[in-house]
């Protein structure tokens, strides 16, 4: 099955970079949005609070409930949809913001690419097809772009995860113990399941770029084949 993979080895053009070296970059891409990026961070610290107190909160009113009777029904159920409404709006205000910090710096990204692009020799473009090269420009910041987004949603979820083992520690430490037990396994699979997606993800953008590449030079051909009919 070698043969489906034919024609996406990596271009002269592409390069490796370590993990530190990304990170700074992107750091220096992200700098200028500092305001809105510290708006985004409360919020998420915002939001995993209201959402680690939204099950608490349950579980005491089922305490409640058993001990005290039908009375504590509808505060509590007040305060749960009190906690739900506060909780959304702290995750509009983190997606919308992030949003738009996210489509400037993609935009700023994209700008700087292409500005590579146009610098370079027109005898670049002999060797390497102009599609292909557009289409790694735009799929790669765009998978840039998914990234980030990710990203923060797994830093809420680790923020909202700590959180909440730590009120379990309160409850019984042997259980909680056991549960974190899992988490070796857990995080080993996802170190592995990257490795496996950062190819795939690779080999999925250099198919588009080849497709991009066919396309573009089908229909410029097109029009040459047109050209030369008319003459």
């Amino acid at each position: 099955m070698g043969f489906l993979m034919d024609g996406l080895d990596a271009e002269s053009y592409d390069r490796s970079y370590s993990d530190r070296f990304l990170t700074k970059r992107i750091i220096g891409y992200f700098r200028p949005h500092f305001g809105r990026m510290a708006l985004v961070a409360g919020a998420i610290v915002l939001n995993s609070l209201m959402d680690t107190a939204l099950p608490i909160v349950i579980s005491l009113g089922i305490d409640r409930l058993q001990t005290e009777g039908e009375s504590v029904i509808l505060p509590m159920a007040l305060i749960v949809v009190a906690l739900g409404c506060t909780s959304w709006v702290f995750n509009f205000v983190r997606r919308a913001y992030s949003a738009r910090v996210v489509g400037d710096v993609v935009l700023k990204v994209r700008e700087d690419a292409f500005d590579a692009v146009l610098n370079r020799d027109l005898s670049f473009y002999d060797s390497f097809a102009s599609g292909k090269i557009v289409s790694r420009v735009t799929s790669d910041t765009q998978s840039f772009s998914n990234v980030v987004t990710l990203t923060l949603d797994l830093m809420s979820q680790l923020l909202l995860v700590v959180l909440l083992i730590g009120y379990l520690f309160t409850i019984d430490v042997r259980l909680t113990l056991i549960t974190l037990a899992l988490a070796p396994f857990i995080i080993g699979t996802a170190l592995a399941f990257r490795k496996i997606a950062r190819t795939t993800v690779t080999n999925s953008r250099r198919v588009r770029a080849v497709v991009s590449a066919h396309v573009q030079e089908t229909f410029s051909g097109i029009s040459v084949a047109k050209t030369f009919r008319q003459e």
